[in-house]
């Protein structure tokens, strides 16, 4: 049974090698091709590279180890396996942990909820949406065009019906208690009398395509709420990477012992 797991080991990373190679290759594209890419894809460059250039480190590390049957190089690879599952599984429960709280506002008669920042944790408001890093994040928003989908609402009944993600709702329109008349989706005006709420988003919201509510705290919620749907699946899919993993770490385990020069019964 020693080539099987041999076999399987080297196979494993193989794959590993050529998805570190596509990451490379894509953050190198962005990188040199920068008109062609926008903000947010700039962002992902480096980490497509560094994570790229881990998992081609990584996948060498496994393959020399397994097809030479060199047991030095299993054991750094069984190592690091080892570090990536604690790592991955200590993540999981943090982003689990920090994105537990939410309560969210319906609005009466509307198909959205307005969302506030005491809706979520003091971690996620103090760490991820903060003014050092909002300006990427808001010019990542118009780049990406996030409110000209609901140009698809042509009166204020069909938008009011309308469902709104927390981005759409937070960043495309004022906020409700601002009481601001619809002219259409991404045009409003205050009443005559100003509006109805001392809050500063209701100052904040600019009819200007480029502006809208990119400036308002209901803007910032809105991405916090995003963040946090994603870092929760991110978490979720965690687990099913964890297990992936610890499956071939056991296979290197097993191929550590099969290398040995008395070979011990393994089940691979």
């Amino acid at each position: 049974m020693a080539k099987t797991s041999n076999v399987l080991t080297t196979v494993l990373n193989v794959l590993t090698l050529l998805l570190g190679l596509v990451l490379i290759i894509a953050g190198i594209w962005t990188s040199v091709h920068p008109d062609s890419a926008t903000l947010c894809e700039k962002t992902f460059a480096k980490p497509y590279i560094f994570t790229g250039t881990f998992l081609v480190a990584l996948a060498v590390i496994g393959i020399v180890g397994a097809f030479f049957r060199i047991n030095s190089m299993l054991y750094i690879y069984s190592a690091v396996l080892l570090i990536m599952i604690v790592g991955l599984l200590a993540y999981a429960i943090f982003a689990l942990v920090v994105t537990n709280k939410r309560i969210s506002k319906a609005v009466s008669n509307r198909g959205y909820k307005e969302y506030r920042f005491r809706d979520y944790s003091k971690w996620l408001q103090k760490h991820v949406v903060t003014d050092k890093n909002w300006a990427n994040i808001k010019s990542c928003l118009i780049d990406s065009r996030v409110c000209l989908a609901l140009a698809r609402a042509k009166t204020s009944k069909d938008f009011y019906r309308t469902y709104l993600t927390p981005i759409e709702s937070g960043c495309c329109k004022p906020p409700g208690n601002c009481k601001y008349l619809f002219m259409n989706s991404t045009y409003w005006v205050p009443p005559k009398t100003g509006p109805a709420s001392d809050d500063s988003d209701c100052k904040s919201w600019n009819n200007d395509q480029k502006k809208l509510c990119y400036d308002c705290g209901s803007c910032q919620v809105g991405v916090l709420s995003n963040m946090r749907h994603l870092w929760r699946k991110f978490a979720m899919l965690n687990f099913s990477i964890i297990v992936f993993i610890i499956v071939i770490y056991s296979i290197s385990c097993c191929a550590i012992k099969n290398n040995e020069d008395i070979p011990q019964p393994c089940h691979i």
